[in-house]
């Protein structure tokens, strides 16, 4: 049983779309732990958020417990997954983490942000969690992988930099 693959990074970097081809080329299951929190709660994320940060970050926490106790996953977590600690505890159990890199301007450019509970209020909100969460980002991940190029290749720089460090 294989561990599992967790990645972070900022919304938009690119996590679900990598996770699935990473998923794919590995033969591992794939969860995006946002879609799983919605489905145990039969809400939206942005209907959760209504309820408070609080109140959708203790689900999350709750989820990270769960899905801790998987194997042979791709993960795709939601951005701010490393504002609590014990989520990355919880996850490290039996998972590499991995922080998908993407700077802001090319997320500003690909991605619709005002459909992102936290990034309402526009560009400048996405710059201020950049500064917020890099180094958390990077603290917290056993590997740094830069978003540039096609998704494809980003997904085979994962699938190779495991291989040759043989940590799954």
């Amino acid at each position: 049983m294989g561990k599992n693959i967790v990645l972070i990074g900022m919304p938009g970097c690119g996590k679900t779309t990598i996770g699935k081809l990473v998923s794919e080329k590995l033969q591992y299951g794939f969860v995006d732990m946002d879609q799983y929190i919605e489905e145990i709660q039969g809400q939206t994320i942005k209907d959760m958020f209504q309820e408070g940060e609080t109140f959708f970050r203790d689900k999350e926490t709750i989820a990270c417990k769960e899905l801790s106790k998987c194997s042979s996953k791709v993960i795709s977590t939601g951005g701010g997954v490393i504002k609590r600690s014990e989520n990355i505890d919880h996850l490290k159990e039996n998972s590499i983490i991995i922080f998908i890199d993407r700077n802001v301007e090319d997320i500003i450019g690909d991605v619709n942000i005002y459909s992102r509970p936290l990034l309402n209020e526009g560009t400048g909100k996405l710059y201020e969690l950049y500064e917020e969460r890099y180094d958390l980002y990077k603290k917290y991940s056993e590997l740094t992988i830069i978003n540039k190029g096609s998704l494809e290749e980003v997904a085979e720089k994962i699938v190779s930099k495991i291989a040759i460090s043989d940590i799954i």
